[in-house]
This record gives C-alpha cells, structure tokens and sequence, in this order.
C-alpha cells in the first residue's frame, strides 16, 4: 500500500515538476506574477487530446500543445509590453479568454477520455512493463524522468547562452538591462512564452497520464507551481551546487508528497483547494522569515567589519 503510494506520488510530482519549471522562469527568473498557469495547462492538455483523438500521433500532439502553450504566454507578454499592461491584468485577461478557447475546443465537456488511443503513456513501451500496476507505474515513472530531464538540461543549456543570460540580467535589474542597451521587451515575451510553452506541455502530459482531459485541471496550478519552486530553493538555498531548476523539481515532489499526505490522513477533498492556499501562504510567510533573517545576519556582518 505504501509503495503504491510513492509511486503515485512520484508520478503526479514529476508531472507538476514540468509546471514548477515554466513558472521558475517567470516568477524566479523574470520576477513575473503569471497567472497565465492557470489556463494553460489545460490548453496544453485539450490541444493534445484533441489532436489525438483525430489520429495525430501523440508526439507530435505533445510538440503542438508545448508551441500552444508558448503562444498563450507570447500574448501576456505582448499585452504587457506593448500596451504596457499590468504584469498581474495581463495574466488575468489571457487567463479569462483561455477559459473560453479551452472550452470551445473541448466542446462544451467538462471531461474527455482518451479511450483507448496511443499515448504517451499507453504504447508498445509500456506493455513491455505488463499489466501489473506497479510495473506500469515504474513504466510511467520512468518516461517521465527522461522528458523532465531533457527538459530541465535544456533549460540550463538556453540559461548559459547569451539569451539566457540576458533573460536573468531582465530578470535581476531592467534598469541596467535598459542602460546596456538590451530590449527588455524582447526578453520578456520570450521568458514568457518558453515558461507558458513548459506548462502547456505539462498540461499534454499530465492528460495523457490520466488518461483523460479536464477542463478544471488548471484551478489553483499557478499556487501549486509557486510552492514547488518557493519550497526548493529555500530547502537548497545554502547548496550552490544545487541548480534551481533542481530545486524547482524536487520542490514539486515535496508539495505533491504533502498534498497526498493531507489525503491520507482522512482531509475530505472538498478542503484540499483550501490546504492548498493555507499551505502557500505558510511557505511564503517562512520564505519571508528566511529572507528577512538573512538581511539581518549580512547588516549585523557589516557593522562588525567596520
């Protein structure tokens, strides 16, 4: 019983893991509330099961919910650069039109199964593993480890190119950014758009995880992601050698660990939204302590050098 729970853990963690990592870049890197989370992680999820379901194959389905993802972020970042919008107003106004897209692409249903059609999650690979549910877990668990690792290398590769450089020096300080001579701009709807294009494939593949699309599947994304990363890099803070998109992933496993945790002690799912946002509250309120207290250690530190 209590393996099959850590599996499950795992699987579910390494799905929101993908999540943490686009909303890393936004929130961390870009230091841009985007609630944009919210909607496309769905939209990632009903543009691959509706690719699927009309015979493309699920790979290909998976590339375009990533590219459908990246376009919703690519509209946030717009709104907010070229018409000057509110980062948190940008988001919202995304957010709300994806409500309807998601919901015109879904055709009015709340919840479409993918049947028996080839997913990333149901293919010859996978029979290999057999019908019992812990090997088709280890399957999963597998699968998701290898597209959470290309994922998290190549994001550390682009964060070492000259983008990526400047992305973090936007990220850090416009001002300079703007003194240099940099389009912040530019770096923006791009930070954006890669970070919405990570979440929208998380969206693809967690439907094809549950084998099944849910139009509700986005509600409360954005707090979940925010924690994950939040929770990893105050766990890694001291650790230098720990990457944070590292951080970010083993972040996501400890809060989706968490979340099962308040299911199996008897918390009725009916409050498991509301745990959610008490429990972010409380990381954010510690993140705060840890930061102020850091502040406090480097003033007392300097007093004493002089």
């Amino acid at each position: 019983m209590l393996i099959n729970v850590i599996l499950n853990i795992v699987q579910q963690g390494l799905c929101y893991a993908l999540v943490a990592l686009g909303v890393y870049i936004s929130y961390k890197i870009l230091n841009f509330p985007d609630l944009t989370v919210d909607s496309s992680f769905p939209l990632g999820a009903v543009v691959c099961i509706s690719l699927i379901q009309i015979g493309c194959p699920y790979i290909i389905a998976t590339l375009v919910a990533f590219i459908a993802g990246a376009f919703a972020g690519f509209i946030t970042g717009f709104l907010h650069v070229k018409f000057k919008m509110n980062n948190l107003l940008s988001g919202i106004i995304t957010m709300t039109a994806l409500l309807s897209i998601n919901i015109a692409l879904s055709r009015g249903r709340t919840l479409v199964p993918y049947g028996d059609k080839k997913t990333i999650f149901n293919n010859s690979f996978v029979e290999l593993f057999g019908d019992d549910i812990r090997a088709s877990a280890l399957a999963n668990i597998l699968i998701l480890v290898v597209i959470v690792l290309i994922m998290k290398i190549m994001l550390d590769l682009f964060f070492k190119t000259q983008r990526g450089f400047m992305l973090r020096a936007v990220g850090n300080n416009e001002q300079m950014s703007t003194s240099l001579g940099s389009n912040i701009g530019i770096y923006k709807v791009l930070g954006l758009s890669i970070a919405n294009g990570m979440v929208g494939l998380a969206g693809a593949i967690y439907s094809q995880y549950m084998n099944y699309f849910d139009n509700t599947s986005g509600t409360g994304m954005v707090v979940i992601a925010l924690a994950s990363v939040i929770i990893g890099i105050a766990i890694f803070s001291k650790a230098r050698i720990i990457k944070g998109t590292t951080a970010a992933i083993i972040g996501a496993i400890i809060y989706t660990a968490a979340l099962n945790l308040v299911i199996a002690i008897g918390v009725p799912t009916t409050y498991l939204k509301l745990f959610m946002a008490l429990a972010f509250a409380l990381v954010l309120i510690l993140n705060n302590y840890l930061i102020d207290k850091k502040k406090k250690i480097k003033r007392e530190e300097g007093q004493k050098n002089v």
